[in-house]
Parts: C-alpha cells; structure tokens; sequence
C-alpha cells in the first residue's frame, strides 16, 4: 500500500488557490498541497483529459477497463496520437477483455505511432480473435487467473497530473450516449500523490501478465502481413459535433479553468490506494482497497455515505456491519444505487435484491434506488449538443464514492460487492476535506431525493401471516439453488403528495410513503423475470459476480 501523505496542516479547510491548476505557486507545492477537482459531469471528465493531453510534454500513462471504438474512444485516441507526434511518449494499458471486444482494430491501434504502446492485462490466449467458446473455454480450464480483471481507471500526464475514477472510455460515461447514461465521477489532482500513481501504473505495465497488444500472435501476424487497416481520421473525428465545445474549450487556459472552478478544492490529506498487479495471487488475505475501506468503515463514528451501482455484501462483510451496527447504533448509513430499472446488468441487481432483507434489517441501511428517468435528469447528466438521445434513454449510477463522518472521501474504482472485494484489482484516492465531503454529499443527496429515486423499505406486515412469511423466507434464502419464495421483506417506496421524507424506520414512514412494487418501473417485464430466476437458482454464483 503506497503512503498516507499527512501534510501540513492550515487555518482553513479550502485555502486560497492558485488562479489556474498549471500555475502553482513554488509555496503551495512546498507545503504539500494538492489541488484538485472533482468531475462530476462527464463532459467535464472529457474537457479535462483532452486538455491534460494537449498540455502534456514528456508522458501520457492510461490505465483503463474499457476501451470502446465509439466517437469518444476514437476522439481521445486521435487526441493521444497528436500528443505522441509532437514526442509524448503514451502508454495505455487495457483490460484483456476489452479488446476482445473490437478484435478487428487493435492491430491500427498498436501501430498508430511509434511513440504509442499498448498492452493488455491478463490476456485469455496468445491470440485476440478466440470467439465466444475460446472464451468459455479459457474461462472453464483456468477460472481463477482468467476471472481476475483489471478494473483501475487512472490517467497520468507528466507524473505530475493524474486522474482516479469510476469512468472508462465509451460514449456512455461521457454524457454522450443515446440509451444508457452514466452517472459517474472522477477527481482530477495535481499534487505529490501523482507520483504514487505513476509508480502503481509502472508496477502494472512492467507486470508479468501485460502484454503488448502488437505482440499477440494473430496480431502480429496481421501486422507482418501489411493488412493494417487505417483508423478514422483524426479531422472526421473532430468534426463532429458532440466535441465541439471542447475542442474549443480545451485550447484555453481561462476556459478550462472556469468550466471546471466550482468544484477546485485544495487538499492538504491524501492517499493514492492500488491493489498489487495480480491481486491475491500472493496468497495475501486481504487486498490493500479492500483493507483500506475496512478500516475506514470500522472506523467510521456518526455517518458513511455509499455511492455504487452494485450491493453485494459477502459472508465477512455481514459480519463487519452487523457488528458495527450493534456497537454504533446511532450511526446512520445512507446508501445510493440502483433500482433494477436503471440498473445495466440485472444479474447483478439480483443479489442486491435477494439480500435487502439483511440490509434493512441487520445493517439498517436507508437504501435509495435510482429512478431510470430522474426528474433532475438533465441536471445531474445535461445533455450534449450534438448528441440526440433516444426517447427510452435512461440513468445508470456508476460512480463508486464513499464519505465517512463528513469529511473522508474515497472516489475510485471499487464496487460495493465480491468482485471489487477478492477478484479484480482496484484503485482509488482518498481524501479529507470538509468542503469537498460537503459538496460530494449534496451531489448524493440531490440523487436521493424522491424526485429522482425511490426508497426501499418493509414491506406492510400483516399479523400471523408476516411471521409466517419471515420464517418461510429465512428457510428459502438458504436454500442456494432454489430461492423462489416471491413474498419478499421489502418493497419500494415514493413519497405520497405532501408527505415528509423519512428513513424506512421513522415510526411515520407508511404515512407518507406508498409502495410502487418490488421492481417499479418494469414489474412485469423480463428483466424482472430474469432477476427473479437468478435470486432463485444462482445463488453460489454470488462471489464472482
């Protein structure tokens, strides 16, 4: 686990900052502070990538779970290939399974330029093109290493700028898809912490299971061959007018800065944390992110905020919080996810489901669940010129923040559930700073208004039958291939006219809350149905989700 900077500490939370992030004064480094921005929209996330990319002199390094050949992948990758003919060097390094995906381009990618190197981590075979049962069959003869993915997303230019988050590199996490949109977050910082950033992208590049993409046989062997074909032209690209704003935008000093200044904090505690490459793979118990939110949820005294698009909690993670609960009774744990009418992989959301019993119960957890169509929408994802949205688009939470006692923050990469926890390497910062805590919060909390997300919470027991029920229910859920008992121990819940939001337990909650269902929004639909079938019959699958 890389150091806890624990730097001088000031008179005030924010100090005064420098006019622009390039313009640090020689003081301000001195004493070790950072500056930092949160990126709370997606476009802003893209404004300050291309910026940083075009401001950059020695070194660009990407690490990322994602890559999609879509307008934005392109976008950004024509951004990279400028900066790497004026002799950046760039280096991204790829989840295997990503370019699995687009098989057809990685051959124009690993050969764009000289000074641009690709690998991709934890490679299924020597080959790109497998196909679906060269997949099934590496996944069945080698699961363990296989099922172990790189989810770090961090981007460095110059060792001196880094970027941590939730975001990969397709439309949808830029606010620019048509269906799905992402809610996601990022935090741009410039600041010694960078360093420990490039020394984690360096431990993965150099690691013994990154290989470089031109290096894959059938790559190779394509590439000999002269069949390369071209990638889209860099002006085709530019031209297009969902990137216009930042085109212009990314070109000015002032511009940056006053698009991005209401969310620029100065932070004088801070921590990069990054599993090793190979997470586990030395037999350690427990992994440094997992370790480090741990410790951070033990210690937590008045409050703990969850922003996650899953919530699976394992057999050690019940026992931490049900222990927890029984120690800090007052402590309140507010939760932000999504509802299965937003959420982008039901299977996922079933495991939530099949658990809320224990949440609500056990954990006492106040648990909001995402609307699809929010009514603040366009406010927390603003739509993008140039970018026509179809008329079923939705939201889909996917940023992974949490706050403890109104002042802690961690952003990064880390779900709330077992594959976050024991399987795919993680990173993330953390970071202590009342303003910023308090304006993440606001953002969580505008989220979970009943505009915008639906709460759960206990069913209405009816004597004598709800007992029943209970027992029946405790009875199914261990029962791993066959929990089909349908009367469940919650339900969702909206706000009636009128009403006064309170937590699920307030003695007056059902005066102001009426149920809307299970699954509001699409109860009778198919992907209710294939929540329903993956609760009942999957369970032992929920470790490596």
């Amino acid at each position: 686990m890389l150091s806890f900077l624990l730097l001088a500490a000031c008179a005030s939370n924010n100090p005064v900052l420098p006019t622009t992030i390039l313009e640090e004064s020689p003081q301000v480094i001195n004493r070790g502070l950072h500056t930092v921005y949160l990126l709370e929209t997606g476009d802003e996330a893209l404004l300050a990538r291309i910026y940083l990319i075009r401001k950059a002199k020695k070194t660009i390094d990407i690490q990322t779970f994602i890559w999609v050949d879509d307008e934005v992948g392109q976008f950004v990758f024509q951004e990279l290939r400028a900066a790497a003919e004026r002799g950046v060097r760039v280096r991204l390094l790829i989840d295997d399974l990503s370019l699995r995906k687009i098989p057809e381009h990685v051959a124009g990618l690993a050969t764009l330029h000289s000074n641009i190197l690709i690998k991709q981590y934890n490679p299924l075979d020597e080959n790109i093109s497998i196909g679906a049962l060269g997949k099934i069959k590496d996944l069945a003869f080698d699961f363990g290493s296989a099922n172990q993915r790189m989810h770090n997303k961090v981007f460095i230019v110059d060792g001196l700028f880094g970027i941590t988050g939730g975001r990969n590199y397709q439309n949808n996490y830029f606010d620019r898809g048509k269906t799905r949109l992402f809610k996601d977050r990022d935090i741009l910082v410039k600041g010694p912490v960078a360093t420990d950033m490039s020394a984690s992208f360096e431990a993965y590049w150099t690691y013994e299971r990154s290989v470089l993409s031109r290096d894959m046989v059938d790559v190779r062997r394509q590439i000999d061959s002269g069949s390369v074909p071209e990638p889209t032209p860099s002006s085709e690209v530019r031209t297009l007018g969902m990137f216009r704003d930042i085109d212009a935008c990314a070109n000015t000093e002032a511009c940056f800065s006053q698009r991005l200044s209401v969310n620029r904090f100065s932070v004088q505690q801070i921590e990069f944390v990054a599993d090793a490459p190979g997470k586990l793979a030395d037999e350690e118990l427990v992994s440094a992110t997992t370790q480090k939110l741990i410790n951070l949820v033990r210690s937590a005294q008045n409050s703990m905020v969850f922003e996650t698009p899953y919530l699976v909690v394992g057999e050690e993670g019940t026992k931490l919080l049900k222990s927890i609960r029984k120690s800090r009774p007052e402590l309140r744990m507010i939760v932000s996810t999504n509802s299965l009418a937003s959420a982008d992989h039901f299977y996922a959301y079933a495991f939530s489901y099949k658990n809320k019993k224990k949440y609500l119960r056990n954990f006492r957890w106040e648990i909001s669940e995402l609307k699809p169509r929010p009514q603040d929408i366009d406010i927390l994802l603003p739509p993008i010129d140039g970018v026509v949205r179809n008329k079923d688009h939705y939201a889909c939470i996917h940023s992974k923040t949490f706050l403890f006692d109104h002042d802690l923050v961690w952003i990064g990469s880390f779900n709330f559930d077992p594959r976050s926890g024991s399987l795919n390497t993680e990173a993330g910062l953390l970071l202590r700073n009342m303003a910023m805590a308090s304006r993440v919060n606001q953002t969580i909390l505008s989220q979970i208004s009943p505009a915008n997300s639906w709460t759960v919470g206990v069913r209405q027991k009816i004597p004598l039958w709800g007992y029943i029920n209970g027992l029946i229910e405790n009875i199914f859920s261990r029962i791993p291939f066959l929990n089909v008992w349908p009367f469940t121990y919650t339900s969702s819940f909206e706000l009636m006219a009128g009403g006064t939001a309170v937590p699920f337990y307030h003695p007056e909650f059902r005066e102001n809350y009426r149920s809307v269902g299970q699954f509001p929004g699409v109860n009778l639909s198919t992907k209710a149905l294939k929540t329903r079938m993956a609760k009942a019959f999957f369970g032992p699958a929920e470790p490596i989700i």
